[in-house]
């Protein structure tokens, strides 16, 4: 454990941050991606994400406060992690458009009997009648003919988003949020455990 993460050391301060912005980016994609099986593939780097959290007690020098600032900070990342790679990617290679819904199911995993809520699968449409690449997915309903104004990845990975929560930056600024508090946590860590006097036999 000592030789793994010893106390007060920089260069495994600087790793772990690094570290946690690449699990973060793992899972974003995975979530990006859809699916079931991306969603279980997603699992292992969100699941991953929990252990930074809790290096921070060795790195500190066994403080336990780093690891639960840190563990706040974690939790807005794994939520950020749902939108926040996707909604990159899209800003930089998709396309805006407004397509029309034509068909929609709401696929029994997804269906919510008690609140009767379901997350609608749709296909959509463009203007010429081309059936777009990617599910449009939202816990809306829309009706039969709707026009939706949404962002299409030419590539077809992503299923397409809507333009209107690409334009907001709120994911963004909770991620940057996130990964700035946590790079602090592990600074002060770093910190503590460097002044932190060695026990005997460690």
């Amino acid at each position: 454990m000592t030789s793994f993460m010893p106390r007060g050391s920089r260069r495994h301060g600087a790793l772990l941050v690094a570290a946690t912005v690449v699990v973060w980016l793992v899972a974003g994609v995975a979530v990006a991606l859809g699916g079931w099986m991306w969603w279980a593939v997603a699992a292992l780097p969100i699941a991953a994400l929990l252990v930074p959290p809790i290096l921070l007690f060795r790195l500190s020098g066994e403080r336990m406060w780093p690891t639960w600032v840190a563990f706040g900070f974690v939790l807005v990342l794994l939520l950020t992690a749902y939108a926040g790679p996707g909604d990159w990617y899209l800003r930089a290679a998709g396309t805006r458009t407004t397509a029309t819904v034509r068909e929609v199911s709401c696929p029994a995993p997804t269906r919510d009997v008690r609140n009767d809520r379901c997350l609608y699968s749709y296909k959509l449409y463009d203007a010429s009648g081309a059936l777009l690449p990617g599910e449009f997915r939202d816990t809306v309903e829309y009706e039969y003919g709707s026009p939706v104004d949404v962002v299409v990845d030419p590539r077809g990975l992503l299923g397409p988003r809507l333009a209107a929560d690409l334009d907001s930056r709120v994911f963004d600024v909770l991620a940057l949020a996130g990964f700035a508090g946590f790079a602090a946590t592990v600074a002060a860590a770093t910190a503590l455990g460097r002044r932190a006097p060695k026990r005997p036999g460690r």
